[in-house]
């Protein structure tokens, strides 16, 4: 336990709350799933398998290297561009990093039920004057609270 989040007894769904404010921009949602931990964090942690099915721009996630929580992943995009992330893993936690977006992933149990959290950012500029960040953080919330209910159905059908 080297992680001094952990180490001050901070919760993973705390701590993507604190790795939300700290990303300007960010989109973040949370869904109460009527699953247990187990099943659902077995969906999230399956990267290779479950992301291409509910993430819709990602068509592929290819495993290159694993040491403990550390992964380094290729990410295929729907139009066919590969970017290289890394990704630290462990129960609970999920955190993806490439050169143009952070997500994240974070759970604990509530009772029977998981609250499951899922955020995204998009790094690069600012968007262009006349562009709405408010229209594009509403879209980018939809589109969480989509890929948290198909988690969730993808979950149940286990």
């Amino acid at each position: 336990m080297n992680d001094p989040a952990e180490q001050a007894g901070i919760d993973p769904i705390h701590r993507l709350t604190i790795l939300a404010a700290a990303l300007p921009g960010a989109a973040v949602r949370q869904r109460r799933i009527a699953a247990p931990f187990e099943a659902v964090w077995r969906v999230i942690a399956d990267l290779e398998h479950s992301t291409p099915r509910y993430e819709p721009g990602v068509t592929r996630v290819q495993l290159t290297h694993r040491q403990g929580q550390r992964l380094h992943v290729i990410v295929t995009h729907s139009d066919g561009h590969e970017e290289p992330a890394t990704a630290t893993l462990r129960p609970g936690w999920c955190l993806m990093q490439s050169a143009t977006a952070v997500v994240a992933f974070a759970a604990i149990p509530a009772g029977r039920q998981t609250l499951l959290a899922h955020l995204e950012h998009r790094r690069g500029p600012a968007p262009a004057p006349g562009h709405s960040r408010s229209r594009q953080r509403r879209a980018a919330l939809t589109k969480i609270e989509q890929e948290l209910r198909t988690i969730e159905r993808l979950v149940t059908q286990t």
